[in-house]
């Protein structure tokens, strides 16, 4: 093993599981161990050894320290050897202080995420205003648009005014222009133009000059 990797707990509780299969794992339940097991290690733990008893020491700190194994230690649980074998039963205040260390070290770990989660959101900021070039209000007229005028009403020639040489206006299509009457009858009046023409027109279109 590399320097680097000595200094890495993470290989080097890799190391002890493969080592001592029967007592360390990496995944699963974990098993809790005997007391004094550090001992036992060290007894084992030669040159030929990548590893150093210091480093040892740690990585079993880390270990045991591990959500995996402090969930293991329950009431009623027996602690191992480094061959698996029972070696000792898990004590009632063994087990009250590893649910304690357990549940506090959660709830760092949800205060931890908290706060990076705080510190991802960024505060919102209003846009500035443009104050050298502010928005144009738009006239009343334009935003809501121009509204037609109506035309007045054109009050109809009643029966009995219907006089030659009378001035009227004329309904001829869109627009009522002006002429003269020359001649009338019972539902139509001939009328004339300021051109000169002279048309016969039915008395509903003919209005008040």
């Amino acid at each position: 093993m590399q320097n680097q990797e000595k200094t890495d707990l993470n290989k080097v509780i890799e190391f002890l599981t493969i080592k001592f299969p029967k007592s360390f794992s990496l995944k699963g339940e974990a098993k809790p161990l005997k007391v004094g097991i550090f001992n036992d290690i060290a007894g084992l733990i030669g040159e030929e050894d990548p590893v150093s008893k210091t480093q040892i020491r740690h990585a079993l700190r880390r270990y045991t320290n591990s959500w995996r194994y402090l969930e293991a230690v329950v009431k009623g649980g027996q602690r191992v050897d480094l061959e698996g074998n029972d070696a000792e039963p898990l004590t009632e205040e063994h087990v009250q202080h590893a649910q304690t260390q357990l549940a506090e070290s959660k709830a760092k770990f949800q205060e931890k995420k908290k706060a990076n989660a705080s510190k991802d959101k960024k505060p919102y900021k209003k846009p500035a205003k443009n104050v050298a070039n502010p928005p144009k209000r738009k006239a009343k007229s334009e935003s809501q648009g121009t509204k037609p005028v109506a035309e007045p009403q054109k009050e109809l020639v009643a029966n009995d005014d219907f006089t030659e040489g009378k001035q009227v206006q004329v309904k001829l299509g869109a627009s009522p222009i002006a002429a003269t009457i020359v001649e009338t009858s019972k539902n139509e009046v001939s009328v004339q133009l300021a051109s000169g023409m002279v048309m016969k027109v039915s008395k509903e279109n003919i209005f008040q000059a």
